[in-house]
């Protein structure tokens, strides 16, 4: 598995609960999964959807996916300029806006492949989690705000986000907000998450993770991911 498509295992993990909620927010019989890496989480939304494609720039991470999933159609492309006759129900990006040169492009091209009635999912990491905010007060990142050299040179993210500024991206694409909050309230960092996950096992781990995203769903501004979903 590509180490740079998630940091970690608990990221992994994480990964999984962001997908299924792209199943709760999409619509239609079709997705598109943009910036989809080795389509380690797209085979999930085959769960929800009959017609299920693929997109990332990275012939590799394409080639990787190809391997190893079926009943998905990938392509390689760029969200900000590819072109395509389908039009799409639902279309998902998961962690994909923090990396990219220009996310209201992104989003504004996205919106011209989005069937009539579809919807449009993102989420992103949130700068104003919980774990950051402690990470600032103890001095061990400059701010809420800090990209690290590994965020920035190893995984390439190229900005930070609120639950504000990301609304504002869509807004500003010319996309109409239905529902936006946050996803999973992550107390402590990974390693350490990780670590009881697999100290207590596979039953305990998942009722650990519900609660974990029970209790942030009143707190998305300290969640560890923030979503949005809009329409036409």
């Amino acid at each position: 598995m590509n180490n740079r498509t998630r940091a970690n295992n608990f990221d992994r993990r994480c990964g999984v609960f962001q997908t299924k909620k792209v199943l709760e927010l999409g619509m239609g019989g079709s997705v598109l999964d943009v910036g989809c890496g080795t389509g380690e989480f797209t085979s999930i939304l085959k769960k929800r959807f009959n017609q299920v494609y693929g997109m990332d720039p990275d012939t590799n991470l394409i080639g990787e996916a190809l391997k190893t999933t079926t009943d998905i159609t990938y392509f390689v492309g760029f969200g900000e300029t590819f072109t395509c006759p389908h039009r799409f129900n639902t279309i998902n990006m998961t962690n994909l806006l923090e990396h990219v040169d220009d996310p209201i492009k992104l989003l504004a091209n996205c919106r011209l492949h989005l069937a009539e009635g579809g919807r449009i999912v993102a989420q992103v990491p949130n700068s104003r989690s919980i774990t950051r905010r402690l990470g600032a007060l103890m001095g061990l990142i400059d701010s809420t705000a800090n990209i690290s050299d590994k965020e920035r040179d190893f995984y390439g993210h190229k900005r930070t986000y609120t639950l504000r500024t990301l609304r504002k991206d869509f807004i500003r694409s010319g996309l109409k907000i239905i529902e936006s909050g946050g996803i999973l309230y992550k107390p402590l960092p990974n390693e350490i998450l990780e670590e009881l996950c697999v100290k207590n096992g596979s039953e305990w781990t998942n009722k650990f993770i519900n609660a974990l995203i029970r209790f942030g769903e009143d707190r998305p501004s300290e969640c560890a991911y923030i979503y949005v979903c809009a329409s036409l």
